[in-house]
């Protein structure tokens, strides 16, 4: 897409240089020195004379037709909308248009068009890149939330779109504890629980939103309310609609709410109960994501393995919103596995081939993570072998979707329990069988090549919210997705 106007250059100068006015008024300069009177009343006029010509820009600007504005922003990186959005409220509102958006599709017509790397037209005209890892950071006093990913396209780590704007409507983090909210994302947008559990141990409030045009959703109450473990979004562009998948809880005293899943559905505004989670109660037990193929979505949860024995029903507690079959199978009999959604039919289903591999019969799972990467199901997990106190990284493919073979196995070094408190360790879908491991507590970035069997670290980040009063925002789940941010993607 091509260059700028010069009306959009002179608008971005225009925050420097009201910035720079309001130091210089202070009598200081970038370092923090004192400016000398007589240098002073030379660098007042001088941005002030800027701080007018940038103006009349603003002007000028708001003369043009709508479709004028809309061709111009629709021709800049997305970088610079992030800038312009920040210049002025007649900026910020015109991105925000519909208008813009068919513009902006327009653009990326004509641009996929005219590449030869016609592989990536689909997804030029929904996506406005790739990021990932993704790293969150609050200001608990401030109350503001800022996040950064890594640019799989340019190669480096850049600051994404404010979630701290008030068009967002999203709750301050709680500085009593910055690990408690559960982020989902898919396809330009973003699900969260943002109750918090300290005050509400009982009631989720699900808020969806796209970063991008700064919209965003409160869904409507659960039928059953709780917090939910597993939260998956699915986007269908055809439709220009959304739904959101819920199971499971972590609800103290919610055993009659453990296997419970509710769907959400943006053409209708409401939820829908499905079926119940099969296996134990609080098999599903890890917060996740899960991952989506070819319409059935993956999850990790204890499974019946092939000597479990099953119970009568009666023998168990009974609630009245208990709606299990005739037998329900106990957690002493069960192993970590795959549980699987359709959609279509609204059902989950198991299958034994599907229990997690494990690199040793003593070994216990310390963290699992599903993924997908060009249509195959991978597990990462880091594994405690009992014998001799090592933990390993795993990494296995799940072949012809009965399958498992391991791929990756690595040796840990210091290993700590802390990995038990929030993931410590993500893994994510890269590049063309690529898969990156992301240490959240250090920012070591790994990434393995499955079919070339090498390895490559990339560089760390350098983030700026360091030292300016954030903190880092450790979620519930492994933020193990992929985030493309998209002005196509409507609530």
């Amino acid at each position: 897409m091509g260059g700028r106007s010069a009306l959009l250059n002179n608008a971005l100068q225009r925050k420097n240089t009201h910035h720079r006015l309001r130091k210089y008024r202070a009598g200081v300069d970038n370092a923090g020195d004192v400016i000398p009177p007589q240098a002073m009343k030379r660098r007042l006029e001088i941005s002030s004379a800027a701080m007018n010509a940038s103006s009349t820009s603003v002007v000028l600007w708001d003369l043009l037709p709508q479709e004028l504005q809309d061709k111009v922003l629709a021709n800049l990186s997305l970088q610079e909308l992030f800038k312009v959005r920040s210049v002025c409220k007649s900026f910020n509102q015109a991105i925000r248009r519909e208008t813009f958006r068919h513009a902006r599709r327009d653009a990326f017509k004509a641009a996929s068009s005219s590449s030869t790397h016609h592989s990536r037209t689909t997804q030029i005209h929904v996506s406005e890149g790739s990021f990932g890892p993704l790293v969150f950071f609050a200001n608990a006093a401030l109350g503001k939330w800022e996040w950064s990913g890594y640019d799989m396209e340019l190669q480096q780590w850049r600051k994404l779109p404010t979630l701290s704007n008030s068009c967002l409507h999203l709750p301050p983090p709680d500085r009593r504890s910055l690990k408690n909210f559960f982020i989902a994302g898919g396809d330009g947008l973003l699900c969260m629980n943002v109750a918090n559990p300290l005050d509400s141990p009982n009631f989720e409030k699900l808020i969806v939103c796209n970063p991008l045009t700064q919209s965003t959703l409160e869904l409507p109450p659960l039928h059953f309310r709780r917090h939910p473990v597993l939260i998956h979004i699915m986007v269908n562009h055809a439709t220009n609609s959304f739904m959101i998948l819920v199971a499971g809880s972590s609800s103290i005293g919610s055993q009659h709410l453990c296997r419970k899943t509710e769907v959400y559905d943006s053409l209708t505004s409401s939820w829908e109960v499905v079926s119940d989670l099969p296996g134990p109660d609080f098999g599903l037990n890890e917060y996740q994501v899960g991952v989506n193929a070819n319409g059935i979505i993956y999850c990790v949860a204890l499974v019946s393995d092939e000597a479990a024995v099953t119970v009568p029903a009666d023998n168990h507690a009974a609630t009245s919103h208990d709606t299990s079959t005739s037998n329900i199978t106990t957690a002493a009999h069960c192993c970590k596995g795959l549980l699987a959604y359709n959609v279509k039919e609204k059902s989950w289903s198991s299958n034994s081939s599907w229990i997690l591999p494990r690199l040793h019969p003593d070994a216990t799972f310390a963290t699992t993570q599903l993924l997908e990467c060009n249509g195959s199901i991978y597990l990462f997990s880091e594994q405690e072998l009992s014998s001799c106190k090592d933990v390993h990284f795993c990494i296995a493919q799940l072949e012809y979707g009965s399958n498992w073979m391991v791929v990756v196995d690595e040796k840990r070094n210091g290993y700590s329990r802390g990995l038990l408190v929030y993931p410590e360790y993500v893994c994510l879908a890269h590049d063309d069988h690529k898969l990156c491991v992301f240490n959240a507590v250090e920012h070591s970035v790994v990434v393995y090549d499955i079919h070339a069997n090498t390895r490559l670290s990339l560089p760390s980040p350098s983030f700026s919210h360091k030292g300016a009063g954030f903190s880092k925002f450790h979620t519930l789940n492994p933020l193990g997705f992929v985030f493309r941010p998209s002005f196509h993607t409507a609530i």
